[in-house]
């Protein structure tokens, strides 16, 4: 009867160790395969031709989204592994998704003046290294129509419900990225400016 309950615990034992290998595993494979698509797309659709696209098509009942059309054009800092595409949301689920997300009243991509406000998650692959980044790092920011690069000017920790680095400029060209800090109770704000 010992040696029955020493074998369940140990057949048990290397199941789990079986699951948890296969759960990583899978979550590495599924940054990877959401990297090499981003990329796929960007070469075919930036590269090639700077065609303009129609806004998001998203269906909230199938949770999902065409990569094909969807997005308004993607932010890299090679210096820190950041290339991902933009949409014209912040739906959760699509942010979720990998996606970095225009928030409401965000000037657009191409607009001469405004605050264009990007907000990505904290996670591999989006915006965790932004909270390396430091002032004086460029940001390339690509729409459909043209490549834009900014400088980084500042960077602050803000209270999840300050919006004031959130407003509009009528003179220059601003570039503002959020992101989630102290487990999600606070806000790293990335301020840059268009380069001349």
């Amino acid at each position: 009867m010992a040696k029955n309950k020493i074998k369940f615990f140990k057949y048990v034992g290397l199941t789990l160790l079986l699951c948890s290998i296969f759960g990583c595993w899978k979550f590495v494979n599924n940054k990877e395969v959401n990297k090499k698509e981003t990329e796929k797309i960007i070469s075919e659709n930036f590269y090639n031709s700077y065609a303009k696209v129609d806004n998001i098509a998203y269906n909230p009942i199938q949770n999902d989204i065409d990569l094909t059309n969807d997005y308004v054009g993607y932010i890299e800092l090679t210096d820190y592994n950041i290339k991902r595409l933009i949409i014209s949301t912040t739906d959760k689920i699509l942010l979720d998704k990998g996606f970095v997300g225009i928030l409401k009243g965000s000037a657009n991509l191409d607009d001469e003046y405004g605050n264009i406000i990007l907000a990505g998650h904290s996670i591999i692959n989006v915006f965790q290294n932004l909270h390396y980044t430091k002032v004086g790092d460029t940001i390339k920011l690509v729409s459909h129509l043209k490549e834009y690069n900014f400088t980084i000017v500042e960077k602050h920790i803000i209270a999840d419900d300050d919006f004031s680095y959130f407003k509009q400029s009528d003179n220059q060209k601003i570039l503002t990225l959020v992101t989630c800090e102290n487990n999600n109770k606070k806000r790293l704000v990335v301020i840059a400016k268009l380069q001349d």
